[in-house]
């Protein structure tokens, strides 16, 4: 495979919240394998991942790593300030484009994994996101970070339904990839 597609993988509540009050993310792992949620092979695809700073921040607060530690590679942090990070992340700042072009490159023809709503909101609004992976788990956070696209509107292809217990998964193309 000589393109590296561009993979959005997000675990949502039914009401729509992908992280409680307070970027609280414990919940998803109520519901998930972290090394491989929705048991979709996720690590497997994952040649890079491009993951932006409060993502970032909460992973390390929680002593979480990427997959939970099951996948490791290349990766970049992409934010606007400077940070600490471990020398096997690069850390990138400004337009998303050439970042995302870096992390194909990296990943050597399997995908690029996005790690954070801003980050794949910007993914999106370029054009660069082939594939959205929606985790839908069977909860009711009422408040937190919400689910959102990009501003505009952006039509998807449903291309796979599955069930793994409780947790429902809708993978999409998006149009034109």
């Amino acid at each position: 495979m000589s393109h590296s597609p561009v993979l959005w993988h997000v675990t949502m509540s039914l009401d729509g919240y992908i992280a409680a009050p307070g970027d609280d993310m414990s919940w998803v792992f109520d519901f998930v394998d972290a090394s491989d949620p929705g048991g979709d092979g996720v690590g497997e695809r994952t040649g890079a991942v491009v993951a932006g700073r409060r993502s970032f921040e909460v992973g390390s607060r929680d002593g979480r790593d990427v997959l939970d530690g099951a996948w490791s590679g290349p990766q970049f942090l992409l934010t606007h300030r400077p940070v600490e990070v471990p020398e096997t992340i690069a850390v990138r700042s400004g337009d998303v484009r050439p970042v995302i072009a870096e992390a194909r490159r990296a990943a050597a023809g399997h995908g690029v994994l996005l790690i954070g709503a801003d980050v794949a909101r910007q993914c999106l609004e370029a054009g660069l996101i082939d594939e959205i992976v929606v985790h839908i788990a069977p909860v009711l956070l009422g408040d937190g970070v919400r689910f959102r696209g990009a501003t505009g509107r952006h039509n998807l292809h449903l291309t796979d339904v599955s069930r793994h217990g409780d947790l429902i998964t809708l993978h999409y193309r998006t149009e034109g990839r």
